[in-house]
């Protein structure tokens, strides 16, 4: 299997395990970059890793097909060796998180009631920006590095995006948050939309990810497919 279809098999198998992609990333012990980008299929990810996170989400169905590597005792060995390897370390990681989170007492700690209340009012903010073609403040409600279906990445690209749909009469015509699971900087927003393109109504469903940065709720991640 080659990109894009790896990327897209990765995120279809995430999505059914309800993982978020910094939920996956911790699982593997890879960074959020590195998941994002095998997703929006930017890069091919190197035969172990690809092992790792398929086994992560339990798919069967791997075949390495990477002609620069052989498949023998010895890279079975290192396989495994690696694999020891990463445990030890994210239980090491796991640990001194845990210690230096003990330590941090100058944070406030928000309820889930509160953030859900911050994360409704920034979607009520967005519906009423994009109707009013007001692009730039949407963007504000968003990471650096935010992705939107995994292939529009960065807020140069969101922007190219939003003003393309805006050209074709996009409205946010309503907009349902239906749950919020929290935990800790992380939330994520399973929600339904109707929403107006090229003069006709759509109905849509999706999954946003939040995350707390520098203490603001910012989006990470959008998925959505009309319903």
């Amino acid at each position: 299997m080659k990109q894009p279809q790896l990327g897209k098999k990765i995120s279809e198998l995430r999505l059914a395990k309800g993982l978020t992609q910094t939920e996956l990333a911790e699982k593997c012990n890879l960074s959020l970059r590195t998941i994002q980008r095998i997703e929006s299929t930017e890069v091919t990810p190197r035969s172990y890793t690809l092992k790792l996170i398929f086994k992560t989400l339990d798919f069967d169905g791997f075949n390495s097909t990477n002609n620069n590597s052989s498949v023998n005792s010895k890279g079975s060995f290192n396989l495994k060796k690696n694999v020891i390897r990463n445990i030890l370390l994210l239980l090491i990681t796991s640990l001194v998180s845990i210690v230096i989170f003990k330590f941090i007492s100058s944070y406030k700690v928000q309820s889930a009631t509160e953030v859900k209340e911050i994360i409704q009012k920034n979607q009520s903010n967005i519906k009423r920006w994009i109707n009013n073609k007001q692009v730039d403040s949407v963007l504000t409600k968003f990471s650096d590095n935010a992705c939107i279906l995994n292939s529009i990445c960065g807020k140069f690209q969101i922007r190219k995006m939003i003003n393309n749909n805006i050209d074709k009469d996009y409205k946010i015509l309503d907009y349902n948050t239906i749950a919020i699971s929290i935990s800790d900087s992380i939330a994520v927003e399973k929600y339904e939309s109707v929403y107006n393109y090229k003069g006709s109504s759509h109905k849509q469903i999706g999954i946003m990810e939040w995350q707390l940065i520098n203490g603001k709720w910012l989006i990470v991640n959008d998925m959505f497919r009309d319903n």
